[in-house]
């Protein structure tokens, strides 16, 4: 890299490694699977900085110039276009960056330019500060690759598991490039130029200044720290892997040889351990002894090359001195070790006798003290598991190799054993030249393996079995079946039984040191017991061994006896012990604390040992142990007696003993004497604090932790005290932790040893603490001597007394946080800082325990009414510090978060108290100001908490048996740690603002939340938050074909943060500024590229970050869509909804844009496929849409756990206990809690033994593994139905927010029968699960909702087509009709004949529902209610829509059914084809829908009883309406009308029932009604009895009064009258006589009795006698009306009920109505001058008032229509009464007076005498003019509506080229036309509103003409009559019987005439018409003459032509006019 100013862009010197580092890691340490490509692209890329490592590119004078005009001219910047300046202060900072590293200026300019974009991943930092760590974090990151790549690559020594070998060849491959360029010696150059010191004494140059505040020095540090590892690591691992080569072994000894850097306590630096095991390991031949010898022969240099040897041992012998001698002796005792496996292999010459010389000279140099006091006491020599088994193979090598050389040791041992034994005889001093090498070699055997952190075990390698070294005499023999020790374990067990033969004084204890040691382990200490015991049991008989249990115990128990002897008194015993110590000397204490260790260390690991030495009765070792603590000896040999108590104490039984003794000993004085206080209390302040050392203290709270491990004996002390731990906690409280701050300690860090010690016990018992309301009662003990007592409370109890208080142990708690913390924020080490780190920590789980109680606690003490006095920590928390005046107790808790890094668990529990005190929301706004007041610390807390995020620490798989109790890693805590922060954030973000996640997530503090602009870190001064965080971590591989890092890597911490986007894009005031940025990242679009997610360890395991995601891209599609950014919502319904896979290329461009020429999605259909393979992304082989594939990674199928087979528990009892311990989590999943049910379990069968033991153990694993099935069944599938709840969402959002004309037409009903057919095959599957196939049901009734919306024609669009399909076609059809894209796209689909095209599909989509409909249980009355609502639909996709009749030409009638035929034949083989698959699943699902419709759930009973309304409808076989009646489900339902009409009389109250009962009745009335449109469905329903149930019904006569009160949501009771009961029955009537005909009088009969049976309900409804009229009441008035004129006109009808004498009187009610039909025509009758009634009185009648004027418009004609309707009802019974069916004229009726005099009215209303007939209800006739005067009204109405119909007909069809002034005209009020609409939108109501007016004009033309029809009948009849037939008085004949001669010759027949006006065959013509004189014919000749004149026939004769031509009826009424001439020409003249 000499120069680099001709490259396109500036060298990098921080990303570049970033990235490599990141991809190496993603390749080997994730394994990744689509990482290796990119590893071996980036190794090529970087082979060159590999070779040349860590060095730096050349300064170059071109580029320094360069960089100094960058202000004017600009460099080149990478990623950017063009050329960027900088500011001058930029490039002299750049400059000196370049001087500070001698670095390439053009590099220093890029690395300054990422410091400055990395600024916000450093608060408080200036990018210069930043630049100087990135600079040694790019070479940490490239060190850091080389290393895992030599890690990866094939070698000798590991083999990484997981890699594959492509993977494992391609680290080899280029591992052996980059060293063959002689990188070792790079390395070991770098090595002695880079060190701590060096770099930090450049930094600090005054002309730099490159080194800021303690932090930056600490990362700093780091860093360089982490380079020098990195180095030497890559060295080792080389070492390990590939041997060095001799040149590399010569310049790594030389370079060793030099180095003399140790640590301050005399260990070996890291470096220099590494680089030593690293040169061991490279020596080391030993793989000779494991692998091919031939192979390894020519790989090895130590073999292969001649020189290796030679060299080598040249360097190692040479005279020249180490600079550390101690390297030297252990290089040297290596190579004797090589030398002599070497020997065995080769002719090594005269090197063979240097083997034993170079050990000489290796121990003559202090080889073993160096290995114990430098090697294995550095700190870090235990962690690595290489460094401990390569000093252990040393070991025992020499061990097993020179048993000589050992033995010489030994006697060399010995001898200087018996010197000093001599030496201390003769009171001197021993001389300082002894050989003590045996000696430091038991003791560093007993170091090496005394810690096992690694769980290696290694120890066990010196261990044989007890049996296979027993002589077959020896007791314990267990024979010859033993499994024999190889040679290398016996020669090592060998030497540990020698070294302790014969064993002097001297080396007693490092020969106990080294046994404790060895014993480091459960199976080890278990060989040491024996060993020991055998020792013992060996010497029987002669000399007792020293190193056995029986010397150990009969040597303390003689030291007990003899120091109980010379003890002084009791009362002065512990203060004066120091003036007794003559029975023990300094050594025995030495050799007293070796033994109790030993025993400590073997009782601790080895059960089996403890309770066989608790036990014996011969030691009786705890009497011993508690007998020598109360003696006069030294506090740390006392302290060593509590320590192995505390060891015996592990088993229950020992430990409730141990409580006993100490309360009668009084270790620990609970009981006050006269003497005053003692023991262990004096011996801490007075003995322990004058020495300033604590050793006794820290035992004994170590004994009472132990003994708190187990429940404490509830009745401790209660012979001689108050009962209970109280004396114990004021002692631990009051003398040991509230003064610990304050003592002098000659330790810095046993002070924080003795506050962690004390911690530890108040957390476990405040931990283990369980409320309890009798826990604040007193309880009262009676002592001896004291009287009465209350009994001391538990100690949990008192410990949170004391933490809800302000306490001096909470404020002491407080006090070390704060103290801590400010230890922790001067980033230096200090001595004692991990027991520091320890105190901390307990400190805070302390007050998170106190939090987690405490609401449980103050419940509990307001019910029990105790007179204690507490407070909430929450406010305790943000109370004052009196230290600094502030409410900061919170803030020094939250900045341990900030140190996530360095303190993972302190953080997480810091966290923990935050969840707690931020569950109210009332100390948010506290909290937030707290946080804000400081700057500095505000900016460092978020920084924290962001990092804690974006820790990029892999999730590992945790255990199923998570009941089980395990201490979790350093790994799973930083896990939990990022879980909860975004927990916190989830339970905060719905609190008033601003609270917690408002600030850290980076919203708006001071102004409203929703006005926050969220930028990127660093821009406008943003600072790096939760979110950024959030969303970082989640975008992590979106470019990558594997999809998001964070789904394998960190599954459950990437569930919670989608959950935190979701919960963000729906909350009120954060969605904006959420959706905005999320937008401005296109990150919901490259999510969703991914989806559905695929997992690596289960199908379910992502389904959940699936369902937030969708949910909250649901929520972005909504939010688009209705502000109008429609080129995103088009772009993400591409996305979904594309089938193709190229398709996201096609409009995703480079930059995240959108290409707006590519605007729909997927043109090319493969058509809709009902059956779906497994793979999520492909269906029979082709790309399906996303959607499709979302669903399909749904699985509906899932096995229940099975059932629980115990042995001893009882079923019945077990389910009671797991449905107990069910708690609800955060989703509301009732799960069992596993740990509480097994804690349970255990505590129920504690006393078992024996072998029952082991059937219940088996019981209980089962039980609690299946609550582990059941809670993962549980959650299995509420994952599953929240992940088809989203997809749910998704479907409906696209289906009705989305702009329509994105999804339209046919690609909409693809999409549609796709899904439909996708989620019926699913539920269709045999083993589907319920749980999940139930909400199916819903979202299949939505889709089919969708479905029917495209295929049913709107009424709009249908009448355009009727109107305009000769100008329709397939390719103009859009432009062809006025209205919208819409009804144009449907009009196309209905041409096209689109039912025809789906056909099939059709048919799948019916199946599937029928088939689910069948599976569905009985007891699913939900996914029943849907499913028939999905099928009522499906059907109505079969319904022809009746057309709205809008033109008032017949022609055009014709030739439009004409062209419709084709359409009606799609829908008739539509409903014939659905009718057939319906039969075919014959009677059981006719059951099934019958059933339903007799019984079960209301709504089901409505649905079913709709779907049989429809089905019977399109069942052209009638096989449904004959099982029906077969079945007796007919019969059944009409014989509950009478237990109906209870129901009903109650639901008529003011205050009713839920309506339930009125819309299953109308339901009920629907079906039959539609029963009874086919003839043979009518007689069924007669012949049940249909009529005669509902005359037997009373509800129908509790007609209630109106009332003029406003309707709320429950209809009024006139209301619920009319409209379920009344109309629906009225309606059923007209429907059985329709279907019966006019001539069927049985059917009349039937509907008559009804009618007469409710005579009161019916003449109060044609009594009319409303003040103002309503729509209701003319509807009832219109029905009422229509069912009375069929019915009541037969005469066969009164025949049949003169038959019946009960039914005698019905005849005079008949004719009451009739008359009362006939006085509502003068009031129905239209006026040419009286105006009509208007919007508002309509409205005003209705309490309508309020709605907008289009609404009211239409209410009026919809009144005027039935009005008509009403008077054309009336008239009908005119007509029909005049003449009888094919009777002759002189049976006619005369029903109207001879008097025109109201036909020459202009209002009819003036007539006193007709309003006072009317008012008075005379039976009187009205006149023959009311009937001129409806002829002429009418004839004048339908002339004015035909014109204004073809007004509005004409701009109906040019709507068009309507201005936008006219087009608003028609709409006004709420639905006005707006500005912002299109004029395609406009069009389009425009014409659904003049077609809704077109079709009420039309239907008013047919009334009218009818009524002008039947007006002209009923005149030309009676004018016939009267100026023909009749004749006057005075001819003396009565008209009678002119009535009865005269025919008159009937033009029109009337059904049931023959029941009209019997009472004038009986009553005269005087009860009709009165007398006629002749004045009164002359008079009625005038009349005539003048009413019915030539324009009025003229008129009528205008209105055949233009309206009835072409009619079936065409020519009546010119036959009636003329006829009508004729008349008045002959007879009034």
């Amino acid at each position: 890299m000499a120069s680099v100013s001709n490259s396109v862009g500036p060298p990098r010197m921080w990303s570049v490694f970033k990235e490599l580092f990141n991809t190496v890691e993603s390749s080997i340490s994730r394994r990744e699977a689509f990482a290796q490509q990119d590893l071996e692209a980036a190794l090529q890329r970087h082979k060159p900085d590999f070779a040349s490592l860590l060095k730096n590119p050349d300064k170059n004078a071109a580029d320094q110039n360069l960089v100094k005009n960058a202000n004017v001219n600009g460099l080149p910047v990478h990623g950017q276009q063009g050329l960027r300046t900088f500011t001058s202060d930029f490039i002299s900072e750049a400059l000196t960056l370049s001087d500070l590293f001698e670095l390439n200026e053009l590099a220093a300019v890029d690395l300054l330019r990422m410091g400055e974009i990395q600024q916000s991943y450093f608060p408080g930092f200036s990018r210069g500060l930043v630049a100087v760590i990135l600079y040694y974090d790019g070479k940490a990151s490239l060190v850091g690759a080389l290393r895992m790549l030599i890690q990866a690559r094939k070698g000798r020594t590991w083999a990484l598991p997981g890699l594959s070998d492509d993977l494992v060849a391609t680290a080899t491959r280029f591992t052996d490039q980059v060293m063959n360029e002689n990188l070792v010696s790079r390395i070991l150059n770098l090595l002695e130029t880079i060190s701590v010191t060096s770099e930090l004494s450049r930094l600090q140059q005054p002309a730099f200044r490159a080194l800021g505040p303690p932090k930056h020095r600490k990362m700093v540090t780091d860093k360089v720290t982490e380079i020098q590892q990195g180095l030497t690591d890559c060295l080792f691992c080389w070492s390990c892997q590939a041997s060095l080569s001799r040149q590399e072994v010569l310049l790594l000894l030389g370079h060793l040889a030099r180095d003399s850097s140790v640590n301050a306590d005399g260990t070996l630096t890291n470096v220099a351990l590494t680089l030593l095991l690293a040169l061991l390991y490279s020596i080391d031949v030993r793989v000779l002894e494991e692998e091919d010898v031939e192979v390894l022969m020519n790989q090895l240099p130590v073999i292969s090359d001649a020189t290796y040897r030679q060299d080598v041992h040249r360097e190692i012998c040479s005279v020249t001195p180490w600079a550390n001698p101690g390297l030297k002796a252990v290089v040297q005792f290596a190579w004797a070790l090589t030398l002599h496996r070497l020997s065995q292999y080769l002719d090594l010459g005269d090197m063979c006798d240097l083997e034993e010389l170079l050990v000489n000279a290796a121990i003559e140099g202090g080889l073993f003290f160096f290995l114990r006091t430098a090697v294995i006491a550095n700190s870090g020599f235990h962690e690595e598991e290489y460094y401990v088994r390569k000093v252990h193979t040393l070991i025992t090598d020499f061990i097993e190799h020179m048993p000589l050389k050992v033995k010489e040791l030994r006697n060399y041992g010995d001898e200087t054993a018996r010197i000093i034994v001599a030496s201390q005889q003769e009171g001197i001093d021993p001389p300082p030249n002894l050989s003590r090498d045996f000696e430091h070699m038991l003791t560093m055997i007993g170091e090496l393996y005394g810690k096992d952190p690694l769980n290696l075990e290694l120890a066990l390698e010196y261990w044989c079995p007890s049996d296979s070294l027993m002589p077959p005499s020896f007791p314990g023999y267990s024979g010859p079946y033993n499994v024999h020790p190889s040679q290398r374990q016996i020669s090592l067990f060998k030497f540990v039984r020698l070294a302790g033969d014969l064993l002097l004084a001297p080396l007693f204890v490092p020969y106990i040191s080294m046994l404790t040691g060895l014993a480091n382990g459960t199976q080890s200490a278990h060989q040491c017991f024996n060993l020991l015991k055998m020792n013992g049991a060996s010497a029987a008989g002669s000399q007792l061994s020293t190193v056995s249990w029986d010397h150990f115990f009969m040597s303390l128990n003689q030291y007990f006896i003899n120091l109980r002897q010379e003890a002084p008194p009791t009362a002065e015993r512990i203060q004066a012990y120091h003036y007794y110590r003559c029975g023990i000397t300094p050594q025995e204490v030495d050799g007293l604390r070796a033994v109790l260790q030993l025993i400590t260390l073997v009782v601790k690991k080895d059960e089996n040992a403890r309770i066989a030495l608790s036990e014996n009765q011969q030691w009786l070792p705890l009497v011993v142990l508690f007998g020598l603590v109360s003696c006069s000896i030294p506090p740390k040999l006392k302290a060593e007696l509590l320590c192995t108590l505390a060891a015996f104490a592990r088993t229950p039984e020992t430990g409730a003993a141990l409580w006993q003794s100490m309360e009668m000993s009084q270790i620990l004085q609970t009981v006050s004497t006269a003497r005053g206080s003692g023991g262990i209390q004096i011996e801490l302040e007075e003995i322990e604090a004058r020495n300033e050392e604590y050793p006794l203290t820290l035992a004994f709270m170590e004994l009472i932790s132990v003994l708190t491990e187990n429940p404490i004996p509830a009745g401790l002390g209660i012979r001689i005290r108050a009962p209970g731990f109280q004396p114990y906690i004021d002692f631990l409280k009051d003398s040991v932790f509230l003064k610990f701050t304050s003592r002098a300690y000659k330790k810095p860090e046993e002070k924080w040893e003795v506050g962690a010690a004390v911690l530890e016990i108040f957390h476990k018992l405040l931990s283990a603490y369980e409320v309890i309301g009798e826990d604040f009662l007193d309880k009262p003990y009676e002592v001896q001597g004291e009287g009465i007592l209350a009994a001391n409370k538990p100690p949990g109890f008192v410990l949170m007394v004391h933490m809800m208080n302000e306490s001096g142990m909470l404020k002491m708690i407080l006090f070390v946080l704060e103290e801590a913390i400010q230890a922790f924020e001067k980033y230096v080490p200090f001595p004692g800082k991990s027991a520091l780190e320890k105190v901390a920590l307990l400190c805070l789980k302390m007050i998170e325990a106190a939090l987690e109680k405490q609401h449980e606690f103050l419940d509990a003490l307001r019910q029990s009414g105790a007179s204690l006095i507490v407070t909430q920590m929450d406010r305790l928390l943000l109370g004052i510090n009196p230290r600094t005046g502030r409410p900061d107790y919170l803030v020094n808790i939250a900045k341990y978060v900030a140190h996530a890094a360095y303190l993972p668990k302190h953080a997480l529990s810091a966290l923990h108290i935050l969840i707690g005190v931020c569950q109210s929301p009332l100390v948010q706004t506290k909290i937030v100001g707290l946080f804000t007041a400081d700057e500095k610390f505000s900016q460092d807390l978020l920084h924290g908490f962001a990092m804690c995020l974006e820790s990029d620490e892999p999730e590992k798989v945790e255990a199923k048996e998570d009941y089980l109790d395990i201490d979790v890693s350093l790994s799973q805590v930083r896990n939990r740690l990022r879980e909860d922060i975004v927990w916190l954030l989830l339970s905060t973000i719905d609190h008033p603002a601003p609270n917690l996640a408002h600030f850290l997530l980076g919203f708006e503090l001071r102004k409203p939340v929703d006005k926050t602009n969220l930028q990127d870190p660093g821009v406008l001064g943003c600072p790096r938050t939760c979110l950024h965080s959030l969303v970082t971590l989640l975008s992590r591989g979106l470019d990558s074909q594997a999809g998001p890092t964070c789904l394998y890597l960190m599954p459950k911490l990437a569930e919670l943060a989608y959950h935190m986007v979701y919960v963000l894009s729906t909350n009120s005031q954060t969605y904006g500024p959420t959706l905005r940025y999320l937008r401005m990242h296109d990150f919901f679009y490259r999510q969703c590229q991914h989806l559905p997610f695929q997992s690596q360890l289960s199908e379910d395991s992502l389904l959940m970050h699936q369902s937030w995601l969708l949910k909250s891209v649901v929520v972005e599609l909504r939010v688009t869509s209705v502000n109008r950014q429609r080129s995103h919502a088009q772009r993400m319904m591409n996305l979904l909804l594309s089938e193709s896979p190229d398709t996201q290329s096609k409009f995703a461009q480079m930059d995240g844009g959108f290409d707006p020429d590519y605007v729909t999605f997927g043109d090319d259909y493969s058509g809709a496929s009902h059956l779906r393979s497994a793979n999520p992304a492909f269906v029979d082989g082709q790309v399906c849409r996303k959607l499709s594939s979302i669903l399909s990674s749904v699985d509906f199928s899932f096995g229940y756990p099975g059932e629980l087979e115990l042995e001893v528990f009882s079923k019945a009892a077990v389910e009671l206990l797991m449905e107990n311990c069910e708690l609800r989590n955060e989703q509301g999943l009732a799960l069992c809690n596993v740990k509480l049910l097994h804690r349970i379990l255990l505590r129920e069968c504690s006393g078992m033994t024996g072998a029952q033991s082991a059937i219940i153990a088996r019981d209980i694993q089962q039980i609690c593994s299946n609550a582990v099935e059941r809670n993962a069944y549980k959650e299995t599938i509420y994952r599953r139905r929240q992940a088809f709840d989203a997809w749910r969402q998704t479907i409906e959002i696209l289906l009705t927010a989305c702009p329509l004309d994105l999804l339209d037409g046919e690609r909409r009903q693809k999409l549609l029968f796709e899904l439909l057919q996708d989620l019926l095959d699913k539920v269709s599957k045999s083993d589907a699960v319920s749980e999940l196939t139930s909400p199916v049901a819903g979202v299949i009734l939505t889709l089919m909702a969708h479905l029917t919306q495209c295929f049913v024609t709107p009424q709009s669009a249908y009448d355009q087509l009727t109107d305009h399909a000769q100008y329709v076609s397939m390719l103009d059809g859009q432009n062809a009709l006025p209205g919208s894209h819409d009804i144009s796209t449907i009009l196309g689909e209905v041409v096209t004949g689109s039912r025809t095209q789906y056909a099939s599909s059709f048919q799948v989509v019916l199946r599937g529902l029928l088939d689910h409909v069948m599976r569905s249980s009985s007891s699913a009355q939900r996914v029943r209610a849907y499913l028939y609502g999905a099928l009522l639909y499906y059907l109505e996709i079969a319904r022809k829509p009746k057309p709205l009749e809008i033109s008032a030409s017949a022609s055009v009638e014709r030739s439009v059914a004409s062209r419709l035929a084709n359409r009606e034949s799609e829908y008739e083989r539509l409903a014939k084809e659905n009718a057939d698959t319906l039969n075919s699943y014959g009677q059981n699902l006719m059951d099934i829908i019958c059933r339903d419709a007799c019984d079960g759930h209301d709504v089901g009973r409505m649905l079913a009883l709709a779907c049989l309304d429809v089905i019977l409808t399109d069942d052209y076989r009638q096989a449904w309406l004959n099982h029906l009646s077969s079945k007796g489900y007919l019969q059944h339902i009409i014989e509950m009308f009478l237990k109906d009409d209870a129901q009903l009389q109650a639901l008529l109250l003011p205050q009713p029932e839920p309506l339930r009962a009125l819309y299953i009745f109308q339901s009920k009335i629907c079906m039959l009604t539609k029963t009874a449109a086919t003839l043979h469905g009518a007689r069924i329903l007669l012949e049940c009895g249909v009529m005669s149930r509902l005359v037997e019904c009373s509800v129908f006569d509790l007609r209630p009064e109106p009332d003029r009160a406003m309707e709320g949501f429950i209809p009024s009771v006139l209301t619920r009258y009319r409209q379920q009961i009344l109309f629906p029955v009225l309606r059923l009537c007209l429907s059985l006589l329709t279907s019966f005909g006019s001539g069927n009088q049985f059917a009349a009969s039937q509907v008559l009795k009804f009618i007469v049976a409710h005579a009161d309900v019916f003449m109060s409804i044609l009594r009319d006698r409303h003040s103002v009229l309503t729509l209701e009441s003319l509807q009832e008035l219109q029905l009422t009306t229509a069912v009375v004129c069929r019915a009541a006109v037969d005469d066969g009808v009164e025949e049949f009920l003169l038959s019946d004498a009960v039914h005698t009187e019905s005849l005079g009610t008949i004719r009451r109505l009739q008359r009362q039909m006939f006085a509502l025509l003068p009031k129905y009758c239209p006026s040419e001058k009286q105006p009509k009634r208007t919007p508002e009185q309509a409205a005003g009648g209705l309490g309508l008032d309020a709605r907008s004027e289009e609404e009211r418009a239409d209410l009026a004609v919809q009144m005027q229509i039935i009005t008509e309707e009403i008077l054309a009802n009336v008239i009908t019974l005119c007509r029909t009464l005049i003449a009888k069916p094919g009777a002759k004229s002189k049976e006619a009726q005369i029903l109207f007076e001879p008097s025109l005099a109201e036909g020459m009215a202009r209002n009819l209303r003036g007539f006193e005498d007709l309003t006072g007939n009317l008012g008075n209800n005379s039976s009187r006739p009205l006149n023959l003019g009311v009937i001129v005067y409806l002829l002429s009204a009418s004839a004048h109405l339908f002339m004015t509506t035909l014109e204004s119909h073809k007004q509005l007909y004409h701009k109906y069809l040019n709507v068009a080229d309507m201005s936008t002034e006219v087009l608003k005209e028609f709409y006004v009020g709420e639905k006005r036309i707006s500005d912002k609409m299109s004029m395609q939108q406009r069009n389009q109501m425009v014409s659904q509103r003049l077609g809704f007016i077109l079709h009420f004009k039309s239907k008013e033309l047919q009334l009218l003409s009818y009524v002008i029809e039947n007006c002209m009948l009923i005149l030309w009849h009676h004018l016939e009559f009267f100026l023909v037939s009749c004749k006057p008085l005075d001819a003396k004949t009565s008209l009678l019987r002119r009535y009865a001669t005269n025919q008159m010759r009937k033009l029109n027949d009337a059904s049931m005439q023959e029941a009209a006006f019997d009472a004038m065959e009986t009553g005269g013509v005087d009860s009709c018409v009165g007398g006629l004189s002749q004045d009164q014919l002359m008079q009625l000749k005038r009349e005539a003459v003048a009413c019915i004149n030539e324009t009025l026939l003229k008129r009528l004769e205008e209105m055949e032509k233009c309206y009835t031509s072409g009619r079936t009826r065409f020519g009546f009424v010119t036959a009636m006019v003329r006829r009508l001439r004729r008349l008045l020409r002959l007879h009034t003249l």
